[in-house]
């Protein structure tokens, strides 16, 4: 019997997307072979274990750096393991480095490696303000201001991990990417095209619940009792949209513009619902929003997301759910490109990055999306399906990786 460990982001955090990912990736396991034994690295190992029905290994994190440990537990784990699989989201481009150590360890351990649906634009490393940078600065300002040492210093650094990148990578059984922008961003960095599969995200594949679960958070949530439109806001707790004051003005005029309710839809409730609740006390009908407050199970909010009209987000897996959903939403990106590579694939550009967004520019892409709305879903359900297939075939890639003996 087959035995699979899937590790990544950190499961059991109550990110929406991250345990969609997750849960997409189980199921499509099973559809691909009967009898495997799954365990999954996680926060919440017995909750997970239960819903997924897998086993749990615990997932702790360094009181001093909140990095995720690679434990003697997640070690013993890769030695029970025949196949370890990388399930993040956009680890080549933000935590490449703990993306790296985990495939090293269980390649040391005699696993075959699958990094599933991985993206993420070229890695540049950014220095975080402190004695370094402050050093950096002085002795830029040693040579009038024409030498930046910071940038040189930075610079330095993105090769070296780059080229970390492209040898972790270079080494895996198995490569698919979530998009062709990723597969450009490593061909790039020299590795060869024919082992890079573009797969899409994993979530492309995802299955809502039942109706059932979606009226239950319709009815928790306490929506408008009305035939209006809703429009889904998330904006990222997680480099957040510098000028707020668009996004606030924004959501005043769904409502009073457009005719609209807003409902604010965290992905992740211990940060994401605050930001809500800070729009909508800044809004002049901030009392007439709501907002679906808690933990949902990603497949009990995708079954709800097609109630929704619109959203409005700069959370990607809120965008990629509401696009499986068949629902177009106007995009947010925060600096990786993903956001924007998403929409492309259905004509529609983000509103700008987080560090850039102004009103005029959201509200011109709001006002193209909401017009041409029932058009765009009919788009967006077209391309979803074909990325839903793309997903399920290279999945199948896996097969005889999952047939093989450890070490074989």
């Amino acid at each position: 019997m087959t035995k699979v460990l899937i590790c990544g982001v950190p499961y059991g955090c109550d990110n929406v997307g991250d345990e969609a990912i997750l849960a997409s990736i189980v199921a499509h396991l099973r559809e691909i072979q009967d009898g495997l034994e799954i365990s999954v690295v996680t926060v919440k190992p017995e909750e997970t274990a239960r819903k997924l029905d897998i086993k749990g290994v615990p997932l702790v994190f360094d009181p001093h750096s909140g990095r995720p440990m690679w434990t003697d537990e997640i070690r013993q784990a890769c030695e029970w393991a025949h196949v370890y699989i990388h399930g993040g989201a956009t680890g080549i481009h933000d935590y490449p480095m703990h993306m790296l150590e985990g495939l090293r360890i269980a390649r040391e351990c005699g696993c075959k490696t699958v990094v599933c649906g991985t993206g993420g634009g070229p890695y540049n490393h950014k220095f975080y303000e402190g004695r370094k940078t402050k050093l950096l600065g002085i002795a830029s300002k040693a040579t009038l201001g024409l030498v930046n040492f910071r940038k040189i210093a930075e610079g330095i650094v993105t090769k070296k991990y780059r080229r970390a990148i492209l040898k972790g990578l270079n080494a895996v059984d198995l490569l698919l990417v979530r998009d062709a922008e990723t597969r450009r961003t490593l061909i790039d960095y020299g590795m060869d095209s024919g082992k890079i599969h573009v797969s899409g995200d994993s979530v492309f594949a995802l299955e809502p619940a039942a109706s059932n679960a979606a009226d239950k958070i319709a009815a928790d949530a306490n929506l408008w009792n009305d035939d209006k439109p809703i429009v889904g806001v998330c904006i990222s707790s997680q480099k957040q949209v510098v000028d707020m004051d668009a996004v606030v003005r924004m959501c005043d005029a769904i409502i009073e513009k457009y005719g609209a309710h807003v409902l604010f839809v965290p992905m992740n409730p211990h940060t994401d619902d605050k930001v809500g609740d800070d729009i909508a006390a800044k809004m002049k009908r901030g009392e007439e929003t709501r907002m679906i407050r808690g933990y949902r199970e990603p497949e009990d909010l995708l079954a709800f997301l097609s109630r929704l009209h619109v959203i409005i987000s700069s959370r990607l897996h809120l965008i990629i759910m509401g696009a499986v959903a068949g629902v177009p939403s106007v995009g947010i990106g925060r600096g990786s490109g993903k956001i924007t590579n998403f929409l492309g694939r259905f004509g529609l550009q983000a509103a700008g990055e987080y560090l850039d967004v102004n009103y005029d520019l959201l509200s011109r892409r709001f006002d193209d999306v909401w017009n041409r709305r029932d058009e765009l879903s009919g788009v967006i359900n077209v391309e979803m399906k074909k990325a839903k297939d793309l997903f399920k075939e290279s999945m199948r890639l896996m097969t005889p990786i999952l047939e093989s003996d450890k070490g074989g």
